[in-house]
């Protein structure tokens, strides 16, 4: 019985809007911009893969709001090692994201203990989803299974990751649907290219033979000419019979430059992505210095966005009202610069007591040590910051005693700041 009691009915693959409806004439017949063909320009499928997996190597932490790493949390071992016994965290992330930037939408569903508890994380296809209203208002999914089946979820069920670019703020556009013209294009090139290359850069020509040939004997010298002149055997010596001569059709140079015109379609392709040309392999203008500088942008611009996007979809469906506690998507590792900038960083930081130093191991993978969880002010060495209001009478103290007093005091702070240090690990003097 097929039991459909809902209405509103609004499918997320939208015919008026999806990329299957538009086609191009490409090599002289009409090729439909689809999922599949898109991903066959090497320029969109690098900029996808690279949104795709630089989420998913993210750290996706829960934290309190005081900005505490709960590591224990159950959905730590979820969203970074296993969201299920098929799949790991990274691939099921890069999955997602794959499926939200090209198709719009990416699924998974949730599913919950007995006690409400999430459990686990599955993917859904996106051909598989129609959402739907029931007359009480409520949104719900249904989900086509594999062998004709029909299962009904609820959205709290559901991790409904969408593109940004939507008109219902619930379905999401991919960017295949918008950016089909600029990706038609694209892959026009790409086979006028292949096509050109297949022939070394040549198009055919004509033979030309006195006098009348019968079907059978002009199907002949063709076919001589092709075996003799086609495929691996390009520029090889071919003798002609009696009186035949070949007149080639050539194209002018700046036809056959069309190839070059491809890399105008890259700068496009990373417009639509919101990543720049550097990372879509594209070396046209580009420095040292500009591409350290792209490494920020695409952080601040596009994937702290995505973020943003995967940290509240985890917020309202995998914690819900829980309002102790949130998830964050650790972007430093993106940030972090080369080995010098981060040395000066970490001094800096605990310089002013803002991180110990077990905190900048961890930051560089590195296990703690003991007592290495106290804070530190930059004096003339590192001082505990418990420990400063000490220093700052010492130097006082100092000030106002005789000046044959001064170094023997300052001696004494030394060598008291040494101690600890070196009790504390923190000493390489």
């Amino acid at each position: 019985m097929n039991f459909w009691p809902f209405k509103n009915v609004r499918k997320t693959k939208d015919p008026s809007l999806y990329s299957g409806s538009r086609s191009f004439f490409i090599n002289g017949k009409f090729t439909t911009v689809t999922e599949e063909t898109a991903m066959t320009v090497a320029a969109f499928n690098r900029g996808v893969m690279y949104l795709a997996t630089t989420m998913a190597k993210l750290p996706f932490l829960v934290k309190t709001f005081e900005k505490e790493e709960l590591p224990d949390h159950k959905l730590n071992f979820l969203l970074n090692r296993s969201p299920n016994f098929e799949n790991s965290a990274f691939m099921l992330k890069t999955w997602l994201m794959i499926s939200a930037v090209i198709k719009g939408d990416g699924y998974l569903e949730i599913e919950r203990s007995t006690r409400g508890k999430v459990v686990a994380l599955h993917p859904i296809l996106y051909e598989d989803v129609v959402m739907a209203r029931l007359d009480t208002g409520e949104l719900i999914y249904r989900v086509t299974t594999t062998n004709g089946n029909e299962n009904f979820l609820r959205a709290k069920d559901v991790f409904h990751l969408r593109n940004f670019h939507t008109t219902d703020s619930l379905n999401g556009n991919g960017v295949v649907a918008y950016a089909n013209e600029t990706l038609g294009v694209s892959q026009g090139a790409n086979k006028f290219a292949n096509s050109l290359f297949a022939n070394a850069g040549m198009p055919s020509g004509s033979l030309n033979v006195p006098g009348k040939l019968s079907p059978e004997a002009s199907d002949r010298i063709k076919e001589g000419w092709q075996a003799a002149s086609s495929g691996r055997k390009t520029g090889s010596v071919v003798v002609l019979e009696e009186g035949t001569t070949f007149t080639p059709i050539t194209f002018a140079p700046d036809v056959l430059q069309f190839i070059e015109s491809r890399k105008f379609g890259i700068p496009e392709i990373a417009r639509f992505l919101g990543v720049p040309p550097t990372k879509l392999y594209s070396q046209e203008q580009s420095t040292y210095n500009n591409v350290e500088q792209d490494n920020l942008s695409v952080v601040t611009d596009t994937v702290s966005a995505w973020a943003a996007n995967l940290e509240g979809e985890a917020d309202i469906k995998l914690i819900g009202r829980n309002m102790k506690i949130h998830t964050e998507i650790d972007l430093f590792e993106l940030s972090r610069g080369d080995m010098e900038s981060r040395s000066q960083y970490y001094t800096r930081m605990m310089g002013i007591g803002t991180m110990t130093p077990n905190q900048v191991r961890a930051r560089e993978g590195m296990s703690p040590y003991e007592d290495g969880d106290r804070y530190y002010i930059a004096t003339n060495n590192f001082t505990p910051t418990d420990k400063v209001d000490d220093v700052i009478d010492a130097q006082i103290n100092s000030a106002n005693r005789p000046e044959e007093n001064n170094n023997e005091t300052s001696k004494e702070v030394d060598d008291a700041v040494v101690d600890y240090l070196k009790s504390a690990g923190g000493y390489r003097g």
